[in-house]
């Protein structure tokens, strides 16, 4: 089968239409006077509009209408015009104004501004570069996600991908199709749906501008760090330093390159959730709630593990709404502990309606979907997670850093009180990568470097928004 060429018209409406509508569902949502309004709106508008895409195709096939996309973009323009007229009627009140003079930018301050964003241009543009050349390499790219969009994309329909034996027994010329990796059946469908907006819009499947989304991608999670970091009153020139520091971590803009994984959009999802949580936790904004709702959704929807994130931004939501004393959240953290323990060691399983089995044995763990794994401390993990974290060029000096934070927060009465909610997030993520990588069967997968510095990606920009907002007093913030 011949496939057609390019449409430029079609792809830059692929890419620009759901910028633009997400633009103005952003606006629903970020309260008027934010600080760093305008980076929020366009870095956050690019994912909304990208998760209203997805949510039309779905939608679009449910009811049987041809997948044409002058059809599906005409409906996206309807959403657009409603959207902007929601949000000139029911815009969020104005952010509380914070204390201090607004400091003007120096022409100092605008020079060093300005060199990091020349060299971060450069930077994505040379990424650029090497998108146009290569094709589409990615193992788990050509394996898991884009041959959905492929098939997808022929048929006209979203067609069911399913195990191998059952494609054995199910198969006939109009599907069910299966893949070559096994599992991959049962993955989360949005990264191919991405891919399948912009095949649409493009008229092929097959050229190297429709990796264009994971550059956008990146570039888009800078502009939402900057704005959440504005809107903490920090500096413009710290902010843009933060994302300079971020956006040139050479491990993301490898995931910038390789297009077709989930990783890097899983990575954008939890962030954009954590940071919008943090600014909820502040002012109880509720467009901020309903970011981190959407958020953690979509984390579910990208992949298997994003089921686990998703989960510990909705614990974090729940804890922020309680508002419980440090005391007593201790108390049920113990508990908590206690009971998992007590599990483990009489061993239990039962059957969870909607989920599966949940089975806690001494020497095996399964929670639905997940498992059943093998535990068992695998201390050969140890090297390799060293390695990878302080002595590899994929972090830069980030771990040194968080070092610094740590011993700071040693020796800072203030960080024996009350936990903020973003350090119990990262807390979270830490005893999950510990248990994947030292005590689950996963370990292999650190000790053969396969997942370990993917795994590690989800969590790096609430790291750096962490480490900003942590070493940059509030008394030295600025508007």
């Amino acid at each position: 089968m011949t496939e057609a060429a390019l449409s430029i018209p079609g792809l830059l409406t692929a890419l620009l239409l759901p910028w633009a509508v997400g633009y103005a569902a952003a606006r629903l949502l970020i309260a008027r006077g934010s600080q760093g309004r305008a980076a929020i709106l366009i870095g956050l508008g690019y994912f909304l509009g990208m998760g209203l895409c997805t949510l039309l195709l779905v939608a679009n096939n449910a009811v049987g209408l041809p997948m044409v996309f002058t059809g599906l973009a005409a409906a996206l323009v309807l959403l657009g015009l409603l959207l902007t007229g929601l949000a000139r009627r029911l815009a969020q009140h104005p952010m509380p104004v914070l204390p201090g003079t607004p400091r003007a930018v120096g022409p100092g301050q605008l020079l060093f501004m300005l060199a990091l964003l020349l060299l971060l241009g450069w930077r994505y543009l040379t990424l650029l570069g090497i998108i146009m050349e290569q094709p589409l390499f990615g193992w788990d790219a050509m394996m898991n996600w884009a041959p959905k969009a492929v098939v997808w994309l022929h048929h006209g329909e979203l067609t069911d991908f399913v195990a191998p034996p059952q494609w054995l027994l199910e198969a006939t010329a109009s599907g069910p199709y299966t893949l070559g990796n096994a599992a991959a059946s049962n993955y989360p469908e949005m990264v191919p749906l991405i891919f399948y907006w912009h095949m649409l819009g493009a008229g092929t499947g097959e050229h190297p501008l429709l990796h264009l989304p994971w550059l956008l991608a990146a570039v888009n999670l800078g502009l939402v760090l900057y704005g959440f970091l504005r809107m903490r009153g920090i500096s413009p020139p710290i902010c843009v330093l933060a994302c300079y520091l971020l956006l040139s971590l050479p491990y993301l803009n490898i995931h910038t390159v390789i297009a077709g994984y989930a990783d890097l959009w899983l990575t954008v999802m939890f962030s954009v959730g954590v940071m919008a949580l943090c600014e909820w936790e502040r002012y109880r904004h509720r467009g901020m709630l309903v970011i981190t709702f959407l958020a953690a959704l979509a984390c579910t929807q990208l992949k298997n593990p994003g089921m686990i994130l998703g989960l510990i931004l909705l614990l974090a939501v729940i804890r922020v709404w309680l508002s419980l004393a440090w005391r007593t959240e201790l108390v049920m953290v113990v508990i908590a502990m206690s009971a998992i323990v007590t599990g483990f060691a009489l061993g239990f399983s039962f059957q969870a309606p909607g989920l599966g089995t949940i089975s806690l044995r001494p020497e095996t763990f399964q929670i639905g979907m997940f498992g059943p794994y093998e535990l068992g401390f695998h201390a050969e993990s140890t090297l390799p997670v060293m390695r990878s974290l302080w002595t590899m060029a994929h972090w830069h000096l980030l771990w040194y850093a968080l070092a610094g934070a740590l011993l700071l927060c040693l020796v800072r009465m203030s960080a024996w009180s009350r936990p903020s909610t973003l350090s119990l997030i990262l807390i979270a993520m830490f005893l999950f990568y510990f248990f994947v990588f030292f005590v689950s069967r996963y370990y292999e997968h650190a000790v053969w470097f396969i997942t370990l510095n993917r795994a590690v990606l989800y969590v790096i920009p609430s790291l750096v928004f962490w480490l900003l907002t942590y070493w940059i007093p509030e008394k030295d913030h600025s508007r």
